[in-house]
């Protein structure tokens, strides 16, 4: 089964978590059996070869080079050689205090990065990697010191990688779509979605909560996520569905059912989607280490 982990800030006034890899481990030995989190993680490899793996892809990672991998992403982690060594970086982005997301809608934000790289390596020899792995020494340096205001050098750090990664086109850069004064205007439609998602809703009820008639209110709402309606209702169901695959909570047909969908089949082509695999598959996912 896959394990919905709970990720604990351990940097005080900051949503980001630091750890070490332990001692140096053998070729095979797993470091994460498949779990998934809200949380983006940066693996940094001291030493060794380090290897990530989800439902889609494979990566490895030598000495010196960082894996990427996305918040909400299934993935497990595994030695790919003796003596492996890695440090790992946790945050959640979202909770960040000058992220522009953070306030519009439970949904908003993953809905608009469900595009992003699941995962990626920065390799030895890129620029890139020079760059991101500079930011990640200080980070370490600093949780280690402690010296005064280490907490404000660490979010500091933070920022620049969410910035690096929005560069270079990693995440979603959250300029080119946020629009404070529309994502307002439509903030009651996403809350609206968020309790009513398992009903039959209409454009008639989502423009009654905006005062609009369904033309403009579809206009608006394409402007602020860069959809339909039915696209982000959909979205929405999905990932309430997700939860219930990852607790284990009830057959494939009847959470198809209890989170809005009006067919499994429907459900089926919904979920692969957004998450590249079926329901079914996403739910018995468990991997083999080779």
């Amino acid at each position: 089964m896959i394990n919905n982990e709970t990720v604990n800030s351990n940097i005080p006034n900051t949503p980001v978590h630091i750890s070490g890899g332990g001692c140096p481990a053998k070729k095979g030995e797993i470091f994460s059996r498949p779990h998934i989190h809200g949380e983006i993680e940066l693996l940094y490899i001291a030493d060794g070869v380090l290897r990530a793996r989800n439902e889609e892809i494979s990566v490895t990672a030598e000495k010196g080079e960082i894996i990427f991998i996305n918040s909400r992403v299934v993935h497990e982690t595994f030695s790919g050689k003796d003596g492996t060594y890695y440090s790992l970086i946790q945050f959640d982005i979202s909770e960040m205090p000058q992220n522009h997301l953070k306030n519009t809608g439970k949904y908003l934000r993953r809905f608009l990065s469900a595009g992003e790289c699941s995962m990626y390596v920065f390799k030895n020899g890129d620029p890139k990697t020079d760059e991101i792995r500079g930011y990640i020494n200080e980070i370490i340096r600093e949780s280690t010191e402690k010296k005064r205001a280490y907490e404000m050098y660490i979010s500091a750090d933070i920022f620049k990688i969410s910035a690096l990664l929005s560069r270079y086109k990693i995440i979603l850069d959250e300029n080119v779509y946020f629009d404070s004064d529309t994502i307002e205007r439509v903030l009651p439609v996403l809350n609206y979605i968020d309790t009513h998602y398992r009903e039959e809703i209409s454009l008639d009820d989502l423009s009654k909560t905006v005062n609009l008639n369904r033309y403009y209110f579809c206009r608006l709402f394409k402007k602020a996520t860069n959809s339909t309606f039915t696209e982000y209702l959909n979205f929405v169901r999905v990932c309430k569905a997700e939860k219930r695959l990852i607790s284990g909570a009830g057959n494939i047909s009847e959470i198809s059912m209890d989170v809005g969908f009006s067919s499994v089949s429907y459900f089926n082509r919904i979920f692969k989607k957004y998450k590249g695999c079926t329901p079914s598959a996403y739910k018995k996912v468990k991997y083999a280490v080779q």
